[in-house]
C-alpha cells in the first residue's frame, strides 16, 4: 500500500498536473483583504445626485452650468505644453458645439465616466470591463515592475502593477498614448499615474488618482472618485460609432455617420 505522503502527491497530480504540486499554496496572508467584485457605478455624476435627491429636472443654476467672477488659473503646464494646450483649444473652437472623435476615453477619463464597469477579482489580477467602448483594464498584482522598454508599446490605459497597502488597493500605471487629454490638458508619453482605491463601506469605494508628468506639468493632477457598487446591474453594450452617427459635423448639419 503507497504511504500517505505518495498518497497525496498521486492526489495532487491527478487534480492539477504535476508542474502544480511543486508550487506553494498562495498565503491567506496574500488574499484581498476588501472584495471588488461585481459592477460599480460612478457616483459623482449629475445624474446619480439627481437620482440620490428623488429629482428629475435639473435646477437653473445647473442648467447654466458653472459661472466664475474671477479669470480662471492658468493650466499646470510647463511652457512647451502650455503651446501645445491653447492650439488644442484653438482646433476645438472650429468644431460645431457637441462633435467629437469616436475614440477611446484612455486613462484616467475612463474612471470618471458616467457609465458602470464590473471588476473580476481572480488571482493575481483584477480585470476592469467597461461599459464604454467594451474597453478592458488589467492590474497584475503578481508583478512587483512595469514591462521593460522595449515591451511596452504606449497605449491609452497604460501598463498597471497594483498591491494591497491594508484595505487599499495601489494601482501604479504608466506606459501611455498621447492621443488622449487629461481633463483637457495634454500630457508627454513620461505620464505617470497612481491610484488609490479604498472601501468607504462593504458597498462603496473612493479612487484617489494621483497623475504627474515631468515633461508636462507642474504640479500633480488629483482626481477623486466615489462608486458603488449595483449588485442588480449588468455591463451592456455601449459603442460611439453606433450612438453618435447623428452628431453635427463640422458646419453644425447632422452627418448621419460617425465624425471622423
Amino acid at each position: 500500500m503507497a504511504s500517505p505522503v505518495i498518497r497525496v502527491l498521486l492526489a495532487c497530480i491527478a487534480a492539477a498536473g504535476l508542474a502544480a504540486c511543486g508550487k506553494t499554496p498562495q498565503s491567506a496572508a496574500m488574499a484581498a483583504p476588501f472584495d471588488l467584485s461585481g459592477v460599480w457605478m460612478n457616483d459623482n455624476t449629475l445624474d446619480e445626485r439627481m437620482k440620490r435627491e428623488g429629482r428629475t429636472r435639473q435646477t437653473a443654476e445647473e442648467l447654466r452650468g458653472p459661472t466664475t467672477a474671477t479669470a480662471p488659473a492658468a493650466p499646470p503646464l510647463t511652457p512647451e505644453y502650455r503651446a501645445i494646450y491653447e492650439r488644442m483649444r484653438a482646433d476645438a473652437a472650429r468644431l460645431a458645439e457637441g462633435t467629437q472623435t469616436c475614440e477611446w476615453p484612455g486613462m484616467p477619463t475612463i474612471m470618471t465616466y458616467p457609465y458602470p464597469f464590473e471588476i473580476l477579482a481572480t488571482p493575481g489580477r483584477i480585470t476592469m470591463l467597461f461599459e464604454v467602448e467594451s474597453q478592458v483594464r488589467r492590474i497584475f498584482l503578481e508583478r512587483q515592475a512595469h514591462l521593460p522598454p522595449d515591451e511596452l508599446d504606449p497605449s491609452y490605459n497604460g501598463d498597471s502593477i497594483g498591491r494591497w497597502e491594508g484595505n487599499t488597493l495601489v494601482i501604479d500605471t504608466i506606459g501611455f498614448n498621447t492621443r488622449r487629454p487629461v481633463r483637457g490638458l495634454p500630457h508627454s508619453e513620461q505620464m505617470h499615474m497612481v491610484e488609490r482605491i479604498t472601501p468607504v463601506d462593504a458597498d462603496t469605494i473612493r479612487n484617489e488618482i494621483t497623475i504627474t508628468d515631468a515633461a508636462a506639468f507642474t504640479e500633480p493632477v488629483v482626481l477623486n472618485v466615489q462608486y458603488s457598487r449595483r449588485p442588480d446591474w449588468r455591463i451592456r453594450e455601449y459603442s460611439c460609432a453606433e450612438n453618435n452617427r447623428d452628431a453635427p459635423d463640422a458646419s453644425g448639419q447632422r452627418s448621419g455617420g460617425v465624425v471622423q
